[in-house]
């Protein structure tokens, strides 16, 4: 038994509908699902499946925990590319490249590098090599994972209607460092007429330094806007938090731009998800330490939740509706506790509670956080806070840096999984939490049902997979720093393990996982991007390599 049950996980919270429609069965030997008669194949063209950045793909029909396991489930095939794949694979289906249809894995590199990968096979359909040369250590100001190379760190983002991949890299030019977003073919890798646009901002009269931030969360794309999220590097002075747009229609339209911390160093915005939103388009960007100072009519809003509006002027207001700020915001700034660790998850409307509307997310200090998105709530206004991770009693915690994942299963709750690094008074590597109300008409608050019996080094982001309401997996990748690493699935009711690559056969392991990404789940298959893209999926476990050249 790998779980430690703490209260009964099938007690109805009420039904919601679920996100993405199941689709009808289609054969393991399908090339494309697109080909399939009746198939409505999905596509995975952000990370964690959607903006709201819930990663729970409702549709899986094949995978279910009665087939994944070690005799019926392994690698399929694992392709090197010419660096490491710092974040999440994209999947598109039944995408024409040179006039055949393909299930196709997009994965950018650490060399600045976007690869197209055949979904079935791994064989390489397209690169785009090496946009611009990628930084070294030195210009990088320290090492990443000691690879050397410092390009693309972030997840791309796909524009399905036009077919269009936009990718963020970092270049040099003598002394000068530059960010580019670039917009590629999806079917072909080829550059987008109007691109690539370097990101030139400026906010209450601070410029924005290339040379001094980080790219590492996730692209968005929101009403047309692509939004890319910056934050320091090391903590180096000065260092501060920024989120840009571009329009993606109009790339020579005058850029968007927020900084969370324009006067003093802080308020980074750099977890691996990136920033959140509501189908309203609002943004929500969780922040990490710094000098705060907002609640005084300052502008630095590190530890926090900050809500950026589109619609109308571009930015924040300085309401308590639009941020929330932990009361011990000091304290989290003094033991750098960011609160950024995690990316934001906008949930589904919750039914039977005074409130419905709500945002979760998780800080370094291993709390969670439910908050009120009506009102965010200003300082100290949360719903609820919850210690999952980390021994209250230690000075620096490194509790949550993953983004967590949410699974509707109808009358038998609504769950949100967190993965941690260091174990907590109750709990080790991963919680299940219930959302529920009680009674029902009372705000809602969330509780453990299960927790592992093991910590994780590194654990990823994870997701969940489902068929609507039933047969759920939650997946993630347990990286260890990059060495061996090992893709796990978990019985998303009962956290039993279902599937460990590491306790298979041995040509079901691989290394190179990174930490601020997710694995991908889509049509049947797991896609892991580590030193290139690593495939699973059921059958027996085989393994074909396609090394790119380096």
């Amino acid at each position: 038994m790998h779980v430690r049950k703490l209260i009964d996980p099938v007690q109805s919270v009420g039904c919601l509908a679920v996100a993405i429609w199941a689709l009808p069965l289609r054969p393991a030997w399908s090339h494309s699902a697109a080909q399939v008669p009746g198939v409505v194949p999905i596509n995975v063209v952000t990370f964690h499946y959607s903006e709201a950045r819930l990663g729970w793909n409702s549709a899986e029909t094949q995978l279910t925990p009665s087939n994944v396991g070690s005799r019926t489930f392994g690698k399929l095939w694992e392709t090197k590319l010419d660096g490491a794949v710092p974040g999440s694979p994209l999947y598109m289906s039944g995408t024409n490249i040179n006039g055949q249809l393909h299930d196709v894995v997009y994965a950018a590199t650490e060399c600045n590098s976007v690869y197209a990968l055949d979904a079935t096979t791994g064989k390489i359909l397209w690169r785009h090599a090496r946009l611009r040369e990628p930084l070294t250590d030195a210009q990088f100001t320290g090492s990443w994972f000691g690879d050397g190379k410092h390009g693309i760190l972030s997840t791309p983002v796909i524009d399905p209607l036009s077919g269009t991949l936009y990718t963020c890299t970092i270049a040099a030019r003598g002394l000068r460092q530059f960010f580019e977003v670039w917009a590629l073919d999806i079917r072909t890798g080829e550059l987008r007429g109007g691109w690539p646009v370097t990101l030139r901002a400026a906010y209450k009269g601070i410029g924005f330094a290339a040379g001094q931030v980080m790219q590492r969360g996730a692209l968005s794309l929101i009403d047309g806007w692509v939004y890319i999220p910056f934050g320091g590097r090391w903590d180096t002075p000065p260092w501060r938090g920024w989120l840009i747009g571009v329009d993606a229609r109009h790339p020579d339209t005058t850029q968007r731009s927020f900084c969370s911390s324009p006067f003093t160093d802080g308020a980074g915005i750099w977890s691996g998800g990136g920033v959140a939103a509501d189908t309203a388009g609002n943004i929500y960007a969780a922040t990490g330490n710094g000098d705060f100072d907002g609640f005084r009519g300052g502008d630095n809003l590190a530890e926090s939740v900050v809500r950026l509006h589109t619609s109308g002027v571009f930015g924040f207001d300085r309401d308590m509706r639009d941020f929330y700020t932990p009361a011990n915001y000091k304290f989290l700034d003094d033991e750098d506790e960011d609160l950024g660790g995690a990316t934001v998850l906008v949930l589904p409307d919750q039914p039977a509670t005074s409130t419905p509307h709500l945002l979760f997310t998780c800080g370094k200090d291993g709390l969670a956080y439910l908050l009120n998105r009506d009102s965010l709530g200003g300082i100290g206004g949360e719903i609820q806070k919850l210690r999952l991770f980390s021994d209250p009693k230690a000075i620096y915690h490194e509790g949550i840096r993953s983004t967590s994942a949410y699974y509707d299963a109808g009358a038998k709750g609504r769950y949100i999984y967190v993965a941690g690094d260091q174990p907590g008074p109750s709990t080790r590597g991963m919680v299940c939490l219930r959302l529920g109300a009680s009674p029902p008409g009372n705000p809602l608050h969330m509780s453990p049902v299960w927790t592992l019996k093991q910590d994780f080094n590194g654990p990823s982001s994870p997701v969940v997979s489902s068929n609507r309401e039933s047969n759920a997996i939650v997946w993630l990748v347990e990286t260890n720093d990059g060495e061996q690493s090992a893709l796990r699935a978990y019985n998303a009711l009962t956290g039993v393990e279902l599937y460990n690559s590491n306790k298979g056969p041995g040509a079901d392991r691989f290394t190179g996982g990174r930490r601020f990404t997710s694995p991908i789940v889509a049509n049947g298959r797991v896609f892991v991007g580590a030193s290139g893209v690593v495939c699973y999926g059921l059958a027996h476990p085989l393994t074909t390599r396609h090394n790119a050249i380096r």
